[in-house]
């Protein structure tokens, strides 16, 4: 079928330089001609990069997300999921608080009581990784255009 000069088969202008056999898509990829338009020009993220690399087995990566498995005690593990499924199973396998676990904020509330800080278990607030606390962090302390030192 015919399309408009410079254009493919759903009316996107063609890149330049684009070949008509691969603005419809690639090799890896036969679906790029229906992604929408902002698409165009977007590349793989520096964090599949960085999971590519440190997902080889030779690698023992310190990055976030990436934790060394094989050091893991696998059997006291399992027993550990085992007894949280028997007991706490229907709460454990559902969303919970955004602020985190109530028992686990009042256990945080005795560790700080012991360094003499006062607090209420509204105050605290127990993310799932390090890439949400900075994430809420910076989000609550930095306003756009801020110079952030590192």
């Amino acid at each position: 079928m015919a399309h408009p000069a410079g254009r493919d088969g759903h009316g996107h202008q063609r890149s330049p330089g684009v070949t008509p056999e691969l603005s419809h898509g690639s090799r890896l990829d036969p679906w790029m001609a229906s992604y929408a338009q902002r698409t165009v020009g977007m590349n793989a993220s520096e964090i599949r990069a960085l999971f590519a690399v440190a997902s080889r087995p030779e690698v023992v990566s310190l990055a976030g997300g990436m934790p060394y498995l094989s050091a893991l005690p696998m059997d006291t593990v399992a027993a550990a999921v085992a007894q949280m499924l028997a007991t706490q199973g229907l709460t454990a396998l559902q969303y919970g608080s955004g602020q985190g676990d109530p028992t686990l904020r009042e256990q945080i509330l005795e560790v700080m009581a012991l360094e003499g800080i006062s607090a209420h278990p509204d105050d605290i607030v127990v993310t799932t990784g390090s890439q949400q606390a900075l994430n809420l962090v910076t989000r609550i302390f930095i306003d756009p255009g801020d110079v952030v030192l590192a």
